[in-house]
């Protein structure tokens, strides 16, 4: 509760400073909108049908901050300044993270730096698995991803050893730390640039359309929806299979609203025989905790963005695309949506407002003087 209170205070510090200086505005695509309205009231309905005081307080920070991070933002900071912070921030995470990889735990500034429990040995050397000061080495290894192709942006205006370091950096961040969701993710965008640079951004198009079809049908083959060979079906995914299924499950005994935000591992307890601690895909816990109604709404703006994305790719907005992609797979293997506090959501919904930076997004200047 006390995050919420926080993390909210900031985002009213910072529409407070634009106020001030009198460059407070809004940007907005058509297609996005009512789909952000329509989860957004669903969330309230869930909220108000169960009313608790951390319930409404994740409210208004999922409504406000989210609101904030696709609308306000990306029309108040360059989406180049907002890839070379994401750059050097992921950069410093990663730095922080380094010596733990060796030398295991060590203290700075009164706050210990540990890696987590696992390690590999690599020619004889033992390496620790970093997780800078995020619990999980998946938030580092998301974050370095990211940081990465956000590098990549800024190696691309300024071709300088500075940039490409940043590159490295990150990218050997994302690797150390081993979040096989976020090295998926960084392939898939390495994948989908070297297409762009060869081809054209028609031929990307194309693989990122029959690339979220493969994705469908093999989730369709692993539940037995659609038939495919054995091999699919028994896949678990380190017990994801068992989760998505208790998912389902939920999904189906509230299907038309969910079950409300903040209540998908205490639904899921109910549906398994071990405790969980989260559903480990992010669609999917759209639909719990919003139902058919939040969760199509989730489907229809991810579907959304992709394709007004595309128009304008061009140098920058190419590296805001691909770190979209980035965001989009991790969301198969992790919870976190655009709407969160946690970081990973946080620059998910930056990343989604700045793609309506598109021919047909409009902009509204407000001025309090």
């Amino acid at each position: 509760m006390i995050g919420y209170i926080v993390v909210l205070a900031v985002y009213v510090l910072f529409v407070g400073a634009l106020v001030v200086t009198d460059r407070f505005a809004v940007i907005y695509h058509w297609a996005v909108v009512p789909m952000v309205l329509l989860i957004w009231a669903v969330f309230a309905l869930t909220t108000a049908l169960d009313p608790t005081r951390a319930g409404l307080l994740r409210l208004g920070a999922f409504t406000v901050i989210t609101g904030i991070n696709l609308f306000v933002v990306p029309a108040t900071v360059d989406r180049a300044t907002f890839h070379d912070v994401l750059a050097y921030t992921a950069g410093a995470f990663v730095l922080i993270a380094l010596p733990t990889v060796l030398v295991g735990s060590y203290g700075i500034v009164g706050v210990m730096i540990s890696p987590w429990h696992t390690n590999l040995e690599l020619l004889g050397v033992v390496l620790n698995t970093p997780t800078s000061v995020f619990k999980n080495p998946n938030h580092l290894s998301g974050l370095a991803a990211m940081g990465a192709i956000a590098a990549g942006a800024r190696y691309t205006r300024s071709y300088t050893p500075l940039a490409a370091g940043l590159v490295g950096l990150n990218a050997l961040g994302a690797v150390l730390a081993g979040g096989r969701a976020a090295l998926l993710a960084l392939v898939v965008a390495a994948g989908l640039y070297v297409v762009y640079r060869l081809f054209g951004p028609a031929a990307m198009a194309l693989l990122v359309a029959v690339g979220a079809l493969a994705v469908v049908v093999s989730f369709g083959m692993m539940f037995g929806v659609v038939p495919g060979p054995r091999a699919i079906t028994n896949v678990d995914l380190s017990g994801r299979r068992a989760l998505w299924t208790a998912a389902y499950e939920a999904i189906r005994d509230r299907p038309v609203i969910g079950w409300g935000p903040g209540r998908d591992v205490a639904v899921l307890d109910n549906y398994m025989e071990s405790s969980v601690n989260a559903t480990h895909n992010s669609y999917l816990r759209m639909f719990l905790i919003s139902g058919v109604l939040g969760g199509g709404a989730y489907l229809a703006l991810t579907t959304i963005v992709v394709v007004i994305g595309f128009p304008t790719v061009q140098r920058e907005t190419l590296f805001g695309f691909l770190l979209l992609s980035v965001f989009l797979t991790l969301e198969l293997f992790a919870g976190m949506t655009i709407f969160g506090l946690s970081l990973l959501s946080i620059l998910g919904a930056l990343l989604v407002g700045y793609t309506q930076l598109s021919t047909e997004s409009r902009q509204v200047e407000f001025s309090f003087r």
